[in-house]
């Protein structure tokens, strides 16, 4: 699991932006150091939440690139 800080559009590298309700829900504050793992499927996350001790979680999902022209998954 890495370690990163919570930055608002900093644009440096080692941090995860979050702002507006994302940033309320997750009652945290900018600066504040969070773990970031990356899980391949959706059983995975929900292993990991499941299997930690942390209360809250920001889960980040990388979207499927849908082709407008065939409607074709690209991933």
């Amino acid at each position: 699991m890495t370690q990163k800080t919570i930055g608002q559009n900093t644009g440096q590298s080692g941090r995860v932006n979050l702002s507006g309700p994302e940033l309320a829900q997750f009652d945290a504050d900018v600066g504040d150091p969070i773990k970031i793992d990356v899980a391949e499927s959706k059983g995975i996350a929900k292993a990991i939440i499941e299997n930690s001790v942390e209360e809250e979680f920001v889960i980040v999902s990388k979207p499927v690139n849908i082709s407008s022209s065939t409607g074709e998954i690209n991933e």
